[in-house]
């Protein structure tokens, strides 16, 4: 664990350098159209990730951002109005069906869906807008 902790700073260097041309894509087009919120979406250690998210988000650019419970569409299959917000969704192997299925009704209330994922070939790199591929490694 530790010796992972301490490749950490290499592997974020190369995880920004291969993903810089499409990083400037998707702040182009937040700046076009920016969201009025954000919205988490994580399971696990993914979603310790997405709460360092959101508080670098509220933080540096003053948006209200929120995590995303996916029972509420997975389980009781509502469909939280969603509208021109930016949802966020993190996940190592990019298959969880809880995850996916809040990722097709943030996208069907016409959510702008960013999917950081290790697996660049999973379900849910297919249903992103925008794909950040994480590049860190077999789990």
């Amino acid at each position: 664990m530790y010796r992972e902790a301490a490749e950490a700073p290499a592997v974020v260097r190369a995880q920004l350098r291969s993903n810089a041309a499409s990083l400037v894509r998707l702040a182009e087009r937040l700046r076009q159209t920016p969201p009025r919120a954000v919205v988490t979406c994580a399971r696990g250690s993914s979603d310790h990730a997405a709460t360092f998210a959101r508080y670098l988000i509220e933080t540096r650019l003053g948006l209200l951002t929120s995590s995303a419970a996916p029972s509420v569409s997975s389980v009781y299959e509502a469909q939280p109005d969603l509208a021109g917000t930016l949802v966020l969704v993190i996940s190592q192997s990019g298959a969880s069906p809880d995850l996916l299925s809040t990722v097709s009704h943030a996208r069907a209330a016409g959510a702008r869906i960013v999917a950081l994922v290790n697996a660049e070939n999973s379900p849910l790199a297919q249903l992103a807008d925008d794909l950040i591929p994480l590049r860190a490694g077999v789990e």
